[in-house]
């Protein structure tokens, strides 16, 4: 049922960890385009454009464009510049401000100790409404 999306959907997680280990094992079950930057230093990067489904993790990104909140300031910017594209944001931080508003105009978010599996269900998720 997916095997075209998984060739064609591109997935880019946003992460300081590069070694993050989500993205080789959605990798691993057929979504060939997933890839990991440690930051993006334009909105406009071709990276960026190219993207379907992003993975923005919370802290140690966004400083490339400064923003002050990090990786929640990254996901409101990319999601207010592409709006179809889905943004999910992720973190291993339990505290912080609940109520940014990154958190409400994101399509989802996750623990980044969650299962992997629950990654790739948004990823199949999202990849239906592509």
């Amino acid at each position: 049922m997916f095997e075209n999306k998984k060739k064609r959907v591109s997935i880019l997680f946003i992460d300081d960890d590069t070694k993050f280990k989500v993205v080789k094992i959605l990798k691993t079950a057929g979504w060939i385009n997933t890839s990991s930057v440690r930051d993006i230093k334009s909105l406009d990067d071709q990276i960026v454009k190219n993207t379907d489904i992003f993975f923005v993790d919370v802290q140690g990104v966004g400083l490339a464009l400064q923003f002050n909140e990090e990786g929640l300031g990254l996901a409101l910017a990319l999601k207010n510049k592409y709006p179809n594209k889905k943004v999910v944001i992720y973190s291993a931080e339990t505290k912080g401000d609940r109520f940014h508003e990154a958190l409400r105009k994101a399509d989802s978010f996750l623990a980044k100790n969650a299962e992997p599996y629950e990654f790739q269900q948004l990823v199949e998720q999202y990849s239906s409404d592509l």
